[in-house]
């Protein structure tokens, strides 16, 4: 069987789908549409998009046809089985419509479509949607009531080829380590807000940062992150995976659009080898609350959780154990991908 992947290579955890796909027997093609264009016009583009509409559509609406039409001749190429979409990479109704009649359609939401709108049909394609997974119960449950019948919520969890226990050096250990590591983006938002405000919880702890985009603009709230944030401009899983094998604990917050789920970031930790310290959901203590898992319920209690774990190696240790052999039993990605073959065709084995 063969499978389409419009998905973006930039995020690492795309990876993790990628190979329960190929565990699965598929053969995989993944377009990125950024790859369909030159780095002039998808620079222009990512400008374009901080623009009001009336203004961005000028330049957008000639990008997202162009997009399209791509996507149906690489479709029409290939005659895939299956189109796997990660969010909505900016299709149209009437692409996935097309794609429907010739083969199953479905869908990896990173993204919330009615608190992350980026597209302003990435509610309505769903509705050709085979199967679409969802990282949030909250999620799921809503886009039922809506209609969207075939919602289910899973997890891509550990993907060992791209996050694992590797041993740094001596050298590494001293430009990258830290007790708390942590890496992600800034947002001049209230996410960004609520990020900074989160991290700062561990400023007055051996603490760093790895941060993409500008995030001095919280500085004047949160003063004590700006000799903890380090600049950090790639997505690069290797990288990630290596400064977390350098930490005892990653903090993980739970990001806007997330109500009840679970942030890829704690597979990545996990697949690290250490601990990710979270701020509490229900899907985590309902996957992991066995586990004896910590979980932040209150900041004020964020710096005492973390020194605790930070002293306590024996006990972190077996606590990592248990959560990483229960993201390996249910979440593999090779078994995320079976579970939603089986929901899409019938007959799967």
């Amino acid at each position: 069987m063969k499978c389409l992947l419009l998905a973006p290579t930039r995020y690492p955890f795309i990876r993790s789908i990628g190979a329960g796909l190929h565990a699965n027997g598929l053969e995989v093609v993944q377009v990125d549409f950024r790859d369909l264009f030159g780095t002039t016009t998808n620079a222009l583009n990512d400008k374009y998009s901080s623009l009001p509409r009336r203004v961005r559509r000028l330049w957008e609406d000639p990008y997202v046809r162009r997009t399209n039409q791509e996507y149906l001749r690489i479709f029409r190429e290939l005659k895939p089985d299956l189109v796997f979409i990660y969010n909505d990479q900016l299709l149209r109704p009437e692409t996935v419509n097309a794609f429907k009649e010739q083969a199953r359609v479905a869908f990896y939401l990173g993204d919330h479509p009615l608190y992350t709108p980026t597209n302003p049909y990435n509610l309505s394609i769903l509705s050709a949607s085979s199967c679409t997974i969802t990282p949030d119960s909250f999620w799921c449950e809503q886009l039922t009531r809506m209609g969207l019948k075939n919602t289910v919520v899973d997890h891509f969890g550990i993907n060992p080829e791209v996050h694992h226990p590797v041993e740094p050096t001596a050298e590494q250990r001293a430009d990258l380590g830290a007790d708390l590591v942590y890496i992600g983006s800034a947002s001049k938002t209230n996410w960004g807000y609520k990020r900074a405000r989160f991290l700062d919880l561990f400023s007055g702890m051996d603490l760093r940062a790895w941060i993409t985009g500008p995030m001095d603009r919280w500085y004047r709230e949160f003063p004590a992150l700006a000799t903890k944030v380090r600049p950090h401009a790639r997505f690069d899983a290797a990288f990630n995976n290596l400064v977390y094998n350098c930490a005892k604990l990653a903090p993980v917050e739970l990001v806007p659009s997330l109500f009840h789920g679970i942030h890829v970031r704690v597979f990545d930790v996990l697949g690290a080898g250490i601990m990710p310290l979270c701020e509490y959901s229900r899907d985590l203590e309902a996957v992991f609350g066995d586990t004896g898992m910590p979980l932040i319920r209150d900041y004020r209690e964020a710096a005492d959780l973390a020194r605790h774990w930070i002293g306590a190696d024996d006990e972190r240790k077996g606590t990592v154990e248990r959560m990483r052999a229960v993201a390996i039993a249910r979440y593999a990605p090779e078994l995320v991908i079976r579970r939603m073959l089986e929901r899409i065709f019938p007959a799967w084995h």
